[in-house]
């Protein structure tokens, strides 16, 4: 390698060290120790470590054609104290900002979808349900007019029966009724739930 070749390489070194620096607390702050370990735990850290490994191979590539040297390992632990003691507490700092910031705007989005979607989405289907109550509220009331209507005779006939001769099928008919009963309560039960929300 020329000098400037291995001055570029140095200076890459020390750069990736303060980018190891930094991606290590970050690292921290969005993977908690926990007391245990954990499997999952491992796996995370062996993976950051391949992946700084990869980049920094990758930037010794596009600089020196991929040759690593000792003094370029070096140069990393250069940089990494460069890192710990000028701009740890600037980058923390920094960190922390934009962690908070993009904390904020989810907040604002998630709030925002809410009320511009959700809200109206969750009263447009209460007023469809509650629309479609009323409909098949309409309609069995109308059915349940017409049926009185079509009985109607029968129900004269059957009273004029009922004088003459007594009430026959009486369980029959009270089971009837009490079904027809029941099915109406219902559905006006099921339409004042649907008002009330």
């Amino acid at each position: 390698m020329t000098l400037d070749v291995q001055f570029l390489s140095i200076l890459a070194s020390t750069g990736m060290g303060i980018v190891l620096g930094a991606a290590f607390d970050t690292y921290r702050r969005f993977v908690k120790s926990p007391k245990r370990l954990r499997w999952s735990l491992i796996i995370n850290d062996i993976l950051f470590w391949i992946l700084q490994a990869l980049l920094f191979f990758y930037v010794l590539l596009q600089v020196n054609n991929g040759e690593v040297r000792f003094y370029l390992l070096l140069a990393i632990l250069l940089g990494y104290s460069i890192y710990r003691a000028l701009l740890e507490r600037i980058y923390r700092r920094v960190l922390e900002v934009m962690i908070q910031f993009v904390s904020n705007m989810i907040n604002i989005l998630i709030r925002t979808i809410k009320v511009l979607v959700y809200e109206p989405l969750k009263w447009l289907l209460k007023l469809i349900v509650s629309l479609s109550m009323i409909v098949l509220t309409t309609i069995w009331g109308i059915l349940h007019f017409l049926i009185r209507i079509i009985l109607s005779p029968f129900r004269w006939i059957g009273q004029k029966y009922v004088k003459s001769y007594g009430i026959p099928f009486q369980s029959t008919i009270n089971k009837v009724k009490s079904f027809v009963g029941k099915v109406n309560t219902k559905f006006k039960k099921l339409f004042h739930w649907f008002r009330r929300k």
